[in-house]
């Protein structure tokens, strides 16, 4: 089952740890408790598995979510605002398909570590922002973007999120300047996310990204996700999202360093422990 998901040397419990802890993060994210979080989800899950396999395995997941979302804010939203970021979305959207339609057709191994250090960029730039995130929306409530900035908002969300689901604080900033209200602003942007994912859905499919088996492999671990959301739910009013936050900031830069220097610990680890097995 885990064949072609798995990547060589790594033990089925750690495999199982890892992707496990990335997809409870990304429920815990969803539920509003630390939304920074789920950028941690892909650098975890890229140290186990293969990177293909990874984008492929989270979309669906992230969908379910956004339903969720979408379900809880059916009438909070502004639909000039959502198209101000997604129809311009649709050209990254596009840009990322053509890049993940390449890698398949010249062979992804020969691009694993540009996209791992591409992720791990993207890590640690977001890292930077659940960082400096308070100031960043102070500074975007003074700010009134035009249409241009808006464009490229929309274009680099499309792209980023077509290769590592990563756009969050790109739509989220931009969002923010639009002066909507916290209920509005988290329905928009529940609504902006769920157009941009189901958009990417038939590029995936058609470029080889998803298929049987990524769908299969979806059916394990999809519980997760509402287990997480309880978490989030549940750490509301017991954990201080701040702590919180430093433990992931922590966490994803770690995994991005790895990525972006192509050194993977847990095989270091693995090695010394049982060099024999691996």
């Amino acid at each position: 089952m885990l064949e072609g998901f798995i990547l060589p040397g790594v033990p089925a419990p750690l495999f199982w740890c890892f992707v496990g802890a990335a997809i409870i993060i990304q429920g815990i994210s969803k539920s509003g408790f630390a939304g920074g979080a789920g950028i941690l989800s892909l650098p975890l899950m890229m140290l186990v598995m293969s990177v293909e396999r990874v984008a492929a395995t989270l979309l669906p997941l992230l969908i379910l979510c956004d339903m969720n979302a979408i379900y809880h804010h059916w009438s909070n939203k502004r639909w000039r605002s959502i198209m101000s970021v997604y129809l311009p979305a649709i050209i990254g959207i596009l840009l990322g398909a053509w890049v993940w339609w390449y890698v398949g057709r010249e062979g992804v191994q020969q691009y694993e570590s540009m996209i791992k250090r591409f992720v791990g960029v993207i890590a640690i730039v977001f890292a930077l922002y659940i960082v400096g995130r308070e100031s960043a929306l102070t500074w975007a409530t003074r700010y009134r973007p035009g249409a241009k900035t808006g464009a490229a908002a929309g274009v680099t969300a499309g792209f980023c999120s077509t290769i590592a689901h990563a756009a969050g604080p790109i739509v989220s900033l931009y969002l923010f300047t639009q002066n909507l209200g916290k209920t509005l602003f988290v329905g928009t942007v529940a609504w902006t996310f769920t157009l941009i994912n189901l958009t990417k859905l038939p590029f995936y499919v058609y470029v080889g990204l998803i298929e049987r088996s990524v769908l299969l492999f979806g059916l394990w671990v999809v519980w997760l996700i509402p287990v997480g959301s309880y978490l989030g739910h549940w750490m509301h009013h017991r954990v201080s999202e701040r702590r919180f936050n430093r433990v992931i900031l922590v966490l994803t830069v770690l995994a991005a360093i790895q990525l972006l220097f192509d050194i993977n610990v847990i095989h270091v680890v693995l090695e010394r422990i049982a060099p024999a097995k691996v």
